[in-house]
């Protein structure tokens, strides 16, 4: 009986053993920081409560900021966590000495004691003498620009006689080149959040999340922070922070600059932190579409709304231990009744609308700018220069009530007229959205047209690099999107395309659609010509012999190889413009443009899509190219070679505070 008893016993010691909480330290294993680079440490165990816990950072104990008493066994613990788990977070933290180091928790629940450990690495300042005095930085990002992506804007700007391109793109012409990695903390398949944090950040962040870490806490705005580039550079050295870009602002590549969120999707709460946390970046240029989110709920165009039950989509009050550190506001600003373009004047900014409204502010180089040049998404370069041309040709800037918007070079111009007052240096980053946005929706000729206008800002930026000195440009993107390829040229003329009848119905594998067979390849594909006008793009792409064009990682679709007359619908657009488009014959969906009723062309053959299902294309693992430039040393040399998206951040952080001038 003594032995079944001891027999008993054991097995209850290790079913307790089995049960005790799980526990994660975060930052995630080998995460990376440059010397002094703040981000919050957090523990986060999963089991019974009540819960306590333990921090040590290289042996040494830590008192956590929240809860005040993490020794005290506690149910609610920091009080943000969310049910079933305890949370223990050091909000603000850095480590000055480079190397690594050993960040280890041990938390104590109803159960029993689990014990955890990471470790961190803080990469050593490489200076180079070559590099010069670098206090300018312009990132220049293409989203899911590929290779193909560039090589087609070049061979619709330039052309190719007997093999040699007839000229090269501005960020062709950048001295060093290299290759990027584009993987996100979980999938090596990235979405935009992490693609362009990591370049911000240096750390690798999970798909959806910009600036924090994975964390179960009851606010996406509460997860743990790790500090931009921007923050640190206007911390350090008094910099000014610039974000320009053709999409909506609460979009994830702008917000990835300057706002910590474990959702991309809280546009609401984007925007406000934007405004409201502008001291932490130095703000002092943000352009864009996305005014929807900057009027009040009671006006025509808001998305501002509410909180509802289990729906939060605002930038809500934050714990007391996050304001402290981070330096936030502490009150609510989740107000669906907020009228952000007021308080942005109020705090100092110039507000326009319009390309007139920007040309007029530019010219008188305000102190601080704030623009907003659509309700979601600003349309696409071939939509705005047939608005320029002749209203009569294309009223989808109209249709979209943004019929005055500027193009991404002349935002660049007046975003560098602003950033250059600040003698201390400034960080501009430039995105040219839709070579994404148009990829996904298999719209090649929108796509290309996107690349031509995101190189004419690039050739602006060089141009201002020159001028002011001291100023680093990198050109890159956060991921490829859609497997985009250049397969071939038109065989038999458009006239003849146009001719054919519809493939819509040949749905047989024996039987080759039509329009398979105008696909000139090999000796077939020629060298196409594109009749550039003198604002610099195309006047039509559907020409004879144009580009052909295939996705690798594509959705549905019809295929006409034709421009296509209308924009699939902006998803970002409020509830009702996008009711008025669909009334109009807008389609909301690619392969939507082949359907019975549409204003697009019905004759084009079906694909079915090879990853993404009905609705979109997808982006892909690829490596994408990076081009670097310095208008003052060496530091472009830097970015030569294969290197991984986070490496960048650091390189970035390196040529600007290894030979700092203060």
């Amino acid at each position: 009986m003594t032995r079944l008893t001891s027999l008993f016993a054991a097995l209850t010691l290790a079913g307790a053993a089995a049960a005790a909480p799980s526990v994660t330290v975060t930052p995630p294993q080998g995460a990376r920081f440059f010397p002094g680079q703040r981000f919050d440490l957090r523990v986060e165990a999963k089991g019974t409560p009540p819960f306590s816990a333990t921090l040590t950072v290289d042996g040494a104990p830590r008192a956590f900021t929240s809860p005040a008493d993490a020794a005290t066994p506690s149910a609610s613990t920091d009080g943000i966590s969310k049910p079933g788990y305890g949370g223990f977070n050091l909000r603000g933290f850095s480590l000055d000495q480079p190397g690594k180091h050993t960040v280890s928790a041990t938390v104590t629940d109803a159960t029993g004691s689990a014990r955890a450990s990471q470790s961190l690495l803080v990469e050593t300042l490489r200076g180079q003498e070559s590099d010069g005095k670098i206090r300018n930085v312009i990132i220049m990002l293409g989203d899911g620009m590929g290779t193909a992506h560039r090589t087609a804007a070049r061979l619709v700007r330039y052309g190719v006689t007997a093999g040699d391109p007839n000229d090269y793109l501005h960020m062709d012409k950048f001295p060093g080149t290299g290759l990027v990695s584009t993987h996100s903390l979980n999938s090596i398949v990235t979405d935009s959040a992490p693609g362009m944090a990591c370049y911000t950040t240096g750390n690798h962040a999970r798909n959806g999340q910009e600036g924090v870490y994975p964390a179960n806490v009851t606010n996406v705005f509460y997860q743990p922070r790790v500090e931009y580039l921007s923050e640190y550079l206007h911390r350090a050295k008094g910099t000014s922070t610039g974000i320009v870009t053709t999409a909506d602002l609460e979009d994830a590549t702008p917000a990835a600059n300057a706002v910590h969120t474990g959702d991309r999707n809280k546009g609401q709460g984007i925007v406000d932190q934007y405004l409201d946390e502008r001291d932490n970046t130095g703000l002092a240029v943000l352009m864009g579409g996305g005014r929807r989110w900057f009027l009040p709920s009671t006006t025509s165009g808001s998305s501002r709304s509410a909180p509802t039950a289990g729906s939060t989509p605002g930038y809500d009050s934050l714990p007391a231990d996050l304001i402290a550190a981070w330096n936030t506001p502490g009150t609510s600003t989740n107000d669906p009744a907020r009228d952000l373009t007021s308080e942005f004047r109020d705090a100092g900014f110039e507000y326009v609308q319009t390309a007139a409204e920007l040309t007029s502010a530019a010219g008188r180089a305000p102190k601080k700018l704030l623009g907003l040049f659509g309700y979601g998404n600003m349309n696409v370069a071939l939509d705005k220069i047939a608005r320029r041309r002749n209203a009569q040709v294309s009223p989808v800037v109209d249709d979209y009530h943004a019929p005055d918007q500027p193009m991404l070079d002349e935002m660049t111009d007046a975003a560098l007229q602003v950033l250059s007052r600040n003698r201390k240096g400034f960080v501009l980053m430039v995105e040219g959205a839709h070579i994404d946005k148009q990829s996904h929706l298999m719209d090649a000729e929108r796509a290309v047209g996107e690349v031509l206008e995101f190189d004419r800002a690039v050739g602006q930026a060089r141009e201002w690099a020159d001028r002011l000195g001291h100023t680093l440009v990198i050109v890159v993107a956060d991921h490829e999107c859609s497997g985009f390829s250049i397969i071939g040229a038109l065989q038999g003329g458009v006239a003849a395309l146009r001719a054919l009848p519809s493939d819509a119905a040949v749905s047989d594998p024996a039987v080759a659609p039509a329009r398979q067979n105008v696909v000139g390849t090999y000796d077939a594909a020629g060298f196409p010509r594109y009749d550039i006008q003198p604002d610099g793009y195309p006047a039509s792409q559907d020409i004879d012999g144009k580009l052909l064009f295939g996705y690798g990682a594509s959705a549905d679709r019809y295929e006409t190889w034709l421009g296509k007359p209308q924009p699939v619908i902006d998803s970002l657009l409020p509830s009702g413009i996008k009711s008025e488009l669909k009334a109009k014959g807008y389609v909301g969906e690619p392969a939507q443009r082949g359907t019975k009723g549409s204003l697009e062309d019905q004759n084009g053959f079906f694909l079915r899509g090879q990853a993404g299902g009905v609705t979109n294309a997808v982006h892909t693992a690829s490596d994408i190219p990076i081009s670097a430039y310095s208008s003052s040393g060496n530091a472009w040399t830097r970015f030569v070679g294969v290197q991984r998206n986070t490496d960048v951040f650091f390189k970035l952080m390196s040529a600007v505070l290894a030979g700092q001038d203060d």
